[in-house]
């Protein structure tokens, strides 16, 4: 099973990054988080569960790197999250050291052919006690290699912790988006240590006890490892808002700098009348300049136009304006043909003529967003307007 999740989560990265990047840059960080979070649990599985050579010489140390660097994008996600800024410096390459050093110590067994890592999964299998012999790691000993990735990744979570914590500090009206990011991040950073502790916990256990006793043990680890797994991405799915962080307008509201309102002088209050100010624009580049008259009209086009973030537009459409932009997008559409009936000869051009002039792909959207905002299809308003 939890090959099959782990699965599922690479498969839910990868869409995540491709989907999301372009409206929140620090979703990269998250994206290579999940990589190793997802293939963590499922190097475990086979390294000391299944009975698999072949899968056992694909996962065991060739990924080790990867989780440490797992830790530092942790991080920057955060950061990132909270600040409303990809904030990557060259100063912050320092955080890579502990996956070079790990990268530097398993390189021998990295680069090593596959005969040979064939060779070591056998002898792991048929006695699992060697593991704690096999240098698999030219620079840290057995005891020290296993405990140095989740100890690194929990120091990583901790700062992390901070950062959200000391944001929560400096708001004193904490606006509803930052309310859902800061459960998010909780959730993610809260499964994240329960996982690194479990490992911590089993690596102490297999340094100090033969590791097939401590194995059968824990025979229920697999499912406790699937089910905090799951926790993440079941999250990301049920409430995607947290995928726009928390957009940052305050900066950009120029115009109440000045305002002597005492109200107006917290950084919450002028951030939410940016993005009021922001909304307002969108709606009135929608009546002004019907973009949405273009079939091909999407978020990020609405994005380029404004010259805003994505996430930022995002935020607008789920926090300001309550309506969804495909929705807004389709009553605009269905506004504009509304308008083409009633000032046009009918005759003269065909239902099939005004849906495409009004942005419509297709006769049968036409019809239905149609229906959705009028109650009655098209010809039927038709019949109404000539009644």
């Amino acid at each position: 099973m939890i090959v099959f999740i782990s699965i599922t989560v690479l498969l839910f990265t990868g869409i995540l990054f491709f989907n999301n990047w372009k409206q929140n840059r620090s979703v990269a960080f998250l994206a290579i988080y999940l990589l190793s979070y997802s293939i963590f649990p499922v190097s475990f599985y086979y390294t000391y569960i299944a009975k698999d050579t072949f899968w056992l010489a694909i996962f065991l140390n060739n990924f080790t790197p990867l989780y440490l660097l797992g830790g530092p994008c942790l991080y920057f996600y955060v950061k990132g999250t909270i600040e409303d800024k990809l904030s990557f410096k060259w100063l912050d390459t320092l955080h890579l050291i502990p996956a070079v050093i790990y990268f530097i110590g398993t390189a021998p067994y990295l680069f090593s052919s596959f005969e040979y890592k064939l060779q070591t999964a056998t002898a792991i299998i048929e006695n699992i006690e060697s593991i704690k012999t096999i240098r698999l790691n030219w620079i840290l000993p057995f005891k020290l290699n296993f405990l140095f990735r989740p100890i690194i990744v929990c120091g990583y979570i901790i700062a992390a912790y901070r950062i959200l914590y000391v944001k929560a500090k400096s708001l004193p009206v904490p606006s509803r988006q930052f309310k859902l990011i800061a459960r998010w991040i909780m959730i993610l950073l809260t499964t994240s240590l329960v996982l690194m502790i479990l490992y911590l916990a089993v690596s102490s256990l297999f340094n100090e006890r033969n590791i097939k006793n401590t194995l059968q043990d824990l025979d229920n680890l697999h499912f406790v490892t699937v089910g905090i797994v799951m926790i993440v991405p079941v999250s990301m799915l049920l409430f995607p808002q947290i995928l726009y962080g928390l957009p940052n307008r305050e900066q950009e509201n120029s115009s109440l700098e000045n305002n002597p309102s005492k109200n107006l002088t917290e950084p919450i209050q002028r951030n939410n009348e940016a993005f009021k100010k922001l909304s307002e624009t969108i709606l009135n580049y929608f009546d002004k300049e019907k973009p949405f008259l273009e079939q091909n009209f999407n978020l990020t086009d609405l994005a380029s136009a404004l010259k805003v973030p994505q996430h930022h537009i995002s935020y607008c459409f789920s926090d300001f304006i309550e309506m969804s932009f495909t929705r807004l997008r389709a009553k605009k559409r269905v506004d504009y043909a509304k308008e083409l009936m009633l000032r046009t000869n009918t005759k003269e051009i065909s239902l099939d003529q005004i849906a495409e002039r009004s942005g419509f792909s297709s006769r049968s959207s036409f019809f239905s967003s149609f229906k959705d905002f009028t109650g009655m299809t098209p010809s039927e308003f038709l019949g109404t307007t000539q009644q």
